[in-house]
């Protein structure tokens, strides 16, 4: 008898080694020759209880070209958007703000980050001048978002009431990953009830494999399709692009529908314009989809059409065979950006009351604007000022910053627990050497305290500093962190890491402050 359980025993091991043995496999199979999940299972990203993941503000990484192979930097902003450049409550408060919300395609992070097109679509738009003044051009894309994680992205931003006009990059893959960890569903009436999303951040392990987000996105994609077999049964032989009337009995389009009049509502109470956005690849099914959205009351911007109207071959030409999208990957190009952020100027230049540009104008502001990142053409010689102006602006955070050397070059500000580099253009370098994740555990102040006190945030000004404080949801293995200073006059400011007692009070773990000199 022992030795028969023994035997069994001894079997049960070998299944679960075997086991183990293939899902190792599998998983080392899928980060070699699938990596789809790898924004998940890296750190770019953090666990979020509202999104499911989020983009970590502040952090810098790296990522291929699709066809180049060429390595290129991205960084999320002070907000966590997909720009080299930051955004103060100030510039938000003088300027009208357009937001773009979406997912791989809108956060374009397989190109550099001047080539994607809220960027060229941004100095567009403040090129003809006009009444409008300053326009800010807003990136919110995260790769892998679904419409309800765009929403809840939306609707969490602190400075969502500062946003004028809201657009929506809508994907097909959207409807299927409206149901993955969703907190939001529909009742028995059809009606949109909101709830808390589905968290995986208690197992820290299983969110490292990408097996999980193979799992998660499986049954995604199969509670999303439940709903529509019997409707794609009785279509089967109809063309794919006429099912789009008849989604709206579908479980799938009928949350879509939900979720989008829930947008469209948020956003109008706060005073701004939502539109939705159709991707150039969807040009077989663009009637249909602008159909229905009008019928939402919801104006969209038909980039199939636009693509259209400007180069003929586009409608007859398959997306696999497109020249706007990557040879080997399906998200656009540069050239595809730059068509988009032309099609959205001209729809946005009439939306503000800009003054018309003529092609020929719209042609030379973006020679303009992209030879400006191109590398000059005799060594030594120096950049025109105006291309020197283009490339501060949209790559703010300059090429020495990539440099691992480059924290230690600029003039050392503060020595303390971390030391604290100023560099050209306002930028500070946090450095700590042999750093811990513990040591960032706690929220780092940085108040500044400006030459005029108008230059304030009316909210600030009895206070008589600017408070930028920060708290970092990551550990940097180089041990570092970048932040940038105001871009006004700036008489000293203070910078240190503080912890909250029980009493509520706050303990400096340490500080330090730089006045600056009139000089």
């Amino acid at each position: 008898m022992k030795t028969k359980i023994a035997g069994t025993l001894a079997n049960m091991a070998l299944l679960l080694a075997s086991c183990l043995v293939s899902l190792l496999l599998c998983e080392a199979g899928l980060r070699l020759f699938h990596p789809k999940y790898e924004h998940l299972a890296k750190p770019a990203f953090i666990r979020d209880p509202n999104l499911g993941f989020a983009r970590i503000p502040n952090k810098r990484a790296f990522f291929r070209h699709p066809d180049t192979d060429a390595w290129h930097p991205f960084h999320h902003n002070n907000f966590g958007l997909r720009q080299h450049r930051n955004f103060s409550a100030s510039d938000l408060e003088s300027s009208v703000n357009i937001g773009f919300f979406g997912d791989s395609f809108t956060e374009n992070i397989r190109i550099e980050v001047q080539f994607s097109f809220t960027e060229p679509l941004d100095y567009l738009l403040n090129t003809g001048g006009g009444e409008v003044g300053k326009v800010n051009v807003l990136n919110f894309g995260s790769e892998g978002y679904s419409t309800w994680q765009s929403l809840r992205r939306y609707e969490m931003w602190d400075f969502r009431e500062a946003l004028d006009h809201v657009f929506y990059v809508y994907s097909d893959n959207d409807l299927a990953g409206n149901f993955r960890a969703a907190p939001f569903r529909l009742d028995d009436r059809g009606e949109l009830v909101s709830g808390k999303a589905a968290s995986s951040s208690r197992f820290a392990l299983l969110s490292k494999l990408h097996l999980s987000y193979l799992v998660l996105d499986a049954s995604g994609r199969l509670s999303a399709h439940l709903g529509e077999i019997k409707a794609k049964a009785e279509q089967r032989t109809r063309k794919r692009w006429q099912r789009i009337h008849n989604y709206g009995s579908s479980s799938a389009f009928a949350l879509f529908r939900q979720l989008l009049r829930h947008w469209k509502e948020a956003v109008e109470k706060n005073g701004a314009s939502f539109y939705l956005m159709l991707l150039p690849m969807e040009n077989r099914k663009s009637a249909s989809l602008a159909a229905i959205f009008k019928e939402e009351g919801v104006e969209t911007v038909n980039l199939p059409d636009c693509f259209g109207e400007r180069d003929p071959a586009h409608l007859r030409t398959p997306w696999s065979l497109s020249p706007y999208r990557f040879a080997n990957d399906g998200h656009w190009n540069e050239a595809g950006n730059r068509l988009a952020a032309i099609c959205l100027h001209r729809f946005l230049e009439g939306t503000l009351g800009l003054p018309q540009l003529s092609e020929q104008e719209v042609e030379q502001a973006l020679s303009r604007y992209y030879s400006a990142f191109e590398v000059p053409a005799a060594q030594g010689q120096p950049a025109s000022p105006q291309a020197a102006a283009i490339r501060g602006k949209y790559d703010a955070f300059d090429e020495d910053l990539w440099d691992a050397q480059a924290p230690l070059s600029g003039k050392l500000a503060i020595r303390s627990r971390f030391d604290v580099y100023l560099h050209p253009g306002g930028w500070l370098a946090y450095v700590k050497e042999g750093c811990k994740p513990a040591d960032f555990d706690e929220r780092f102040f940085l108040h500044v305290v400006p030459a005029d006190a108008q230059d304030l945030p009316p909210d600030r000004r009895e206070h008589g500093f600017d408070n930028l404080g920060f708290l970092l949801n990551y550990h940097d293995a180089t041990c570092l962190v970048w932040r940038k200073l105001p871009s006004y006059a700036i008489e000293r400011f203070r910078t240190g890491q503080s912890v909250k007692e029980d009493d509520g009070a706050y303990r400096n773990l340490w500080q330090g402050e730089h006045v600056f000199s009139d000089g």
